[in-house]
């Protein structure tokens, strides 16, 4: 009896040991890339002040919008493609050369909006150019090809020390408040640097020939993924969008405050990213095998989810003045209040992530974007509202109202899919 146990756990883990693989490994990108950075924030703080950190992650927030607008959601859709046809070089070949053929020519459009911006002179423009490292680095990030043949220690080792070179890099250079402008750069130059070479051992160790892309087939690409990006910009503007509307205000006091509690919830994003990300290859096949123990499978997810994110809530709010002491330094009234108000924004994204998963599955990518275009009104909406009152105290609820419009979005939505033949 013992026997057929432990063969049947053997079973299990074996089944079962790309996803933990693979989450193991995500989860410590993740955990790492927002420890590091987190830790590198109380720094930049500590050297340039809490009005400039503003200043500075407005641009890098910019650099991450366009870093998805170039992403084109391949990060969701080749991750697919790549776990769906692992074994079949040719076709390998055909999704990691289409995807790259066609970051290049966002990333003209991308540098053609940046020069426009910035003899525009908008708010705070000069920033922007020293942010494209990251841009340029997120163009040649072979991210969802590591997720898809769910291989990631390599990808985990030089995310990680990139990660740490960067953070000591701004910190041996950075050492006065005129220097901050340059922050971006060194966050961004050394992972250009390590994803070119990824790419590089990516061709070689795959045999990926190189592959023309007919016309056609990016025609076909772009029209497909588009809705997957329209979602995936939607999603980063409502949590940015306030972020810019204050930036353009000229209220650098607000910006400072908010802007901390911007990326403490982005860390957690990152978080929630490892964790979908590594079930997302584990999904696809589980759905095509099974519908039905995709919705088992489901609603395990949730119910940890869910449970894990409780407690992350609690401890925030609880915690909310160390936590504020130790990316800060002091005890900034504001920016305590906006950690307390936005505790509850990740167990709501945790759980939400897993609907997104069952729309991408499905490939009910039109969805996705319709979801995205009607939170991002909500997400102008509420800003507008906000300003209008004009009482500070309550700018950080912001991120909490606009995501609990997306969890019954999502299900009313997964509801619709139900009518309609999903894509096998």
């Amino acid at each position: 009896m013992m026997i057929t146990e432990n063969k049947r756990y053997q079973r299990f883990i074996k089944r079962h040991l790309g996803f933990l693989s693979n989450f193991i490994n995500l989860g410590s990108i993740q955990v790492s890339n927002a420890v590091i950075q987190l830790m590198l924030f109380r720094l930049i703080i500590g050297v340039t002040g809490l009005t400039e950190f503003g200043l500075i992650m407005v641009a890098n927030t910019y650099a991450m919008l366009n870093a998805l607008f170039i992403n084109y959601g391949t990060n969701q859709s080749g991750i697919k493609e790549v776990a769906i046809h692992k074994s079949n070089k040719p076709q390998l070949s055909e999704t990691f050369y289409t995807i790259f053929y066609a970051r290049l020519l966002l990333l003209a459009v991308s540098v053609l909006v940046l020069v426009i911006i910035y003899q525009l002179h908008f708010p705070n423009a000069r920033y922007f150019p020293y942010a494209l490292t990251i841009i340029l680095s997120e163009t040649l990030s072979p991210f969802f090809f590591f997720v898809g043949i769910e291989k990631l220690l390599l990808y985990n080792l030089i995310n990680l020390f990139s990660k740490i070179l960067s953070a000591i890099l701004v910190v041996l250079i950075i050492t006065t408040k005129e220097q901050s402008v340059w922050v971006n750069f060194y966050l961004g130059v050394v992972t250009l640097g390590s994803n070119f070479f990824l790419c590089l051992y990516l061709i070689r160790k795959y045999e990926l020939i190189h592959f023309r892309v007919p016309l056609q087939k990016m025609k076909i690409f772009f029209s497909k993924n588009f809705f997957l990006v329209g979602n995936n910009l939607s999603v980063q503007l409502q949590q940015s969008i306030f972020l810019f509307t204050l930036s353009a205000s000229g209220n650098t006091f607000v910006l400072g405050a908010y802007s901390l509690c911007d990326k403490i919830v982005w860390a957690f994003r990152q978080i929630i990213i490892a964790f979908s990300s590594a079930v997302y290859p584990r999904s696809v096949i589980v759905f095509h095998e099974n519908k039905g123990n995709w919705i088992t499978m489901k609603k395990n997810l949730v119910l940890l989810l869910a449970a894990g994110f409780i407690i992350v809530a609690a401890g925030v709010f609880l915690f909310a003045p160390l936590v504020v002491k130790i990316f800060t330094g002091g005890m900034d009234p504001l920016a305590i209040t906006y950690t307390k108000c936005i505790c509850l924004v990740p167990l709501i994204a945790a759980i939400n992530s897993m609907n997104v998963i069952d729309l991408l599955i499905k490939d009910k990518y039109h969805y996705i974007f319709i979801i995205g275009m009607i939170l991002l009104g909500i997400s102008a909406l509420v800003s507008g509202c906000l300003l209008y009152i004009n009482k500070t105290g309550i700018y950080g609820y912001y991120l909490l109202i606009v995501e609990s419009f997306s969890l019954p979005l999502y299900l009313y939505f997964i509801r619709q899919s139900k009518k309609t033949p999903d894509v096998q």
